[in-house]
């Protein structure tokens, strides 16, 4: 084998329960039109779907509440306007966060247990921590248990951020409730829960689109540039998740050449490779021309990176000098 090198060019960046038929289709059927349901029917729905938090003596003896609450959270977040949605998670995160005045009492008998036993100190922490759990972190877990909640959960996001850097809101709830939304998200985006994915002119047509509409560096002008782009010397991987079937999460474009190119355009837009066999002892670089995260809501969630890493190991050129 002759010397590989690596340049990187571009970087742009259920297994739920059964839910009943019949309840399904009537929560669909009442959120499936565009509701104004003012502030009394957003509070309404609030305190009917977000389920207080169980006492810390029965926190793991406490049923879930049912699906449909989730399910019908879901549907009506869905029929509000931008507008709306602004005023409906003002109000999620206001009203249905930290129970600030347990915490302040929670906290002082914290101070007051620091001369006591370590047994008595580690419970009173434990107490207190418990108690930092907003209402709405609980309802986002059960959400992720139904089928698209996952999916939801990272749109809901999204909307969260764009409110944020829009400045349509400086609340500092709103920023707790992306803190909240983050840190689950980052956990069920961690790396053993993602699935490497190599995109070829034979992946399903939904993924292929996806890859085509989602690519923010070098747009894909057409099919036959696309087929190119993953064709002979260039190789497509995605990340993606299985409670998110059929989306991909961050999408790596790789050209496999003789030599390090010094135009980026002469990879990009090489249509020579188009019905060519692959030489592989013409392959001495790997350039890695493009990458693109494809989901708003996981801003700040470590992808690319990672990506970006399994892919050098999976192409065998981590054992050689590297290029930037």
């Amino acid at each position: 084998t002759g010397l590989v090198r690596f340049i990187c060019c571009t970087v742009s960046l259920r297994d739920p329960e059964m839910i009943s038929y019949a309840s399904d289709v009537r929560c669909r059927r009442r959120y499936s039109t565009h509701i104004r349901g003012g502030v009394s029917g957003m509070e309404e729905i609030l305190s009917r779907v977000v389920a207080p938090l169980p006492s810390y003596e029965t926190r793991d003896k406490s049923p879930p509440p049912p699906e449909t609450n989730s399910l019908e959270f879901m549907y009506f977040y869905k029929s509000l306007d931008k507008e709306d949605k602004l005023c409906f998670l003002t109000k999620l995160s206001q009203d249905f966060g930290v129970d600030h005045k347990s915490v302040s009492e929670l906290a002082l008998k914290l101070l007051d247990t620091q001369l006591r036993d370590l047994a008595t100190i580690l419970l009173a922490e434990d107490r207190l921590r418990y108690t930092l759990t907003p209402r709405y972190k609980q309802l986002f877990s059960h959400i992720s248990r139904v089928e698209g909640g996952v999916k939801f959960l990272v749109d809901l996001r999204a909307d969260v951020l764009e409110i944020i850097s829009s400045k349509a809101s400086d609340s500092p709830h709103i920023r707790d409730l992306n803190g909240a939304l983050k840190s689950l998200l980052s956990e069920w985006f961690s790396v053993g829960l993602l699935r490497l994915e190599r995109i070829t002119w034979q992946s399903p047509c939904e993924i292929l689109q996806k890859i085509s509409q989602y690519e923010a560096v070098h747009p894909v002008r057409n099919w036959t540039d696309l087929k190119r782009r993953v064709g002979p010397y260039r190789r497509c991987y995605a990340f993606t998740h299985a409670a998110m079937p059929g989306e991909p999460l961050v999408v790596l474009h790789v050209a496999l050449t003789e030599d390090i190119s010094d135009n980026i355009q002469s990879i990009v837009r090489e249509f020579a490779t188009l019905d060519s066999d692959e030489d592989v002892n013409k392959i001495n670089s790997a350039i890695f021309y493009s990458i693109s995260s494809t989901q708003a809501g996981l801003q700040g969630v470590e992808l690319g990176n990672v990506l970006i890493k399994r892919v050098v190991c999976l192409l065998g050129v981590q054992r050689y000098s590297y290029r930037y």
